[in-house]
């Protein structure tokens, strides 16, 4: 009879624990959860701190009731020194730092309590930076990879680096895009000089590849003859065409039967992928070539131009 006893004693103290999420010895913590019953349901992400107990962040003022006066209960500090009690400090004090850790607004992102959001917070990424940086910005036809994951590329609380960047250009882009590709003999000087921003959009765009502009336009903010010729200027007065037509070099063929000769075949541009119209890049690499001038290969009329 004493067994059976014991085992319906260690029963319900099991009971108890799993469903009190924040326990302590302290009877003043079980009064907070019997007022704010919303505690003892437990959410994905719980601040460790509730492990502690409700007097590690509150306290109750002097000389008032509670709960019957209102403001009876406060922070024990203001944030967000409060919360460099166990955060350090030191990560929140680089040389860039996000507004509303420099306000002490912790809690504009975060729960101090509980959440369903990874990092308590308040509601997810992007959503929650859409709370003050405005959504339309970052919605465009041509639109970074990485947008959606904002911290991909940001701290969200501070950084050395502008912008509250993880890191400075290129090296940050180089954590999704392989360097090799920028990083060969001949390197487009604006990389170095202005960081890849100078060309395209870290964001969104409405030309191809988060480029700032179209790729004909971008190139010519900087390449510019001194003479006022165009940059594709050619002996004798010839211009080479770079809008307009389409770049041989990157027109998928298709074989289709010649209908002339029926018995025969002939090579045809494929209908359902024309390529690329003739630009820029059609004969230079953007970022980073083996050769001079950044072409893609030795012999770069040779790409096209089949007696070359």
């Amino acid at each position: 009879m004493k067994s059976i006893k014991l085992i319906i004693i260690v029963a319900i103290v099991f009971i108890s624990i799993e469903v009190l999420p924040f326990r302590t010895s302290s009877a003043e913590e079980n009064q907070c959860i019997t007022c704010h019953a919303k505690f003892k349901e437990r959410a994905k992400s719980v601040h460790a701190a509730l492990g502690i107990g409700c007097q590690a962040c509150h306290k109750q003022v002097e000389g008032k009731s509670h709960p019957d006066q209102k403001g009876s209960v406060v922070l024990t500090q203001k944030m967000a020194e409060l919360c460099y009690t166990c955060h350090d400090e030191s990560k929140f004090k680089g040389k860039s730092v996000h507004q509303p850790v420099s306000g002490g607004m912790c809690t504009g992102c975060h729960n101090p309590h509980q959440s369903d959001f990874p990092k308590l917070l308040v509601r997810d990424v992007p959503g929650l930076c859409y709370n003050c940086h405005k959504e339309s910005n970052f919605k465009g036809q041509s639109g970074h990879t990485a947008v959606g994951m904002c911290t991909g590329c940001h701290n969200p609380h501070s950084s050395n680096s502008d912008k509250i960047l993880k890191a400075d250009q290129p090296e940050l882009c180089y954590t999704c895009h392989d360097k090799a590709n920028f990083t060969k003999k001949y390197v487009h000087a604006i990389i170095p000089a202005g960081g890849c921003t100078s060309c395209h959009s870290p964001h969104i765009s409405k030309y191809p590849a988060l480029l700032l502009n179209d790729i004909n336009d971008l190139c010519l903010t900087c390449h510019v003859n001194k003479d006022g010729r165009h940059v594709v200027a050619l002996p004798g007065n010839r211009i080479h065409p770079i809008a307009g037509i389409p770049d041989p070099s990157t027109t998928k063929m298709i074989q289709e039967i010649d209908p002339k000769n029926p018995k025969m075949s002939k090579m045809i541009p494929d209908p359902k992928n024309p390529g690329k119209i003739m630009n820029c890049g059609s004969c230079h690499d953007p970022h980073s070539s083996d050769y001079r001038r950044l072409f893609p290969t030795s012999r770069i009329c040779g790409k096209c131009h089949k007696n070359y």
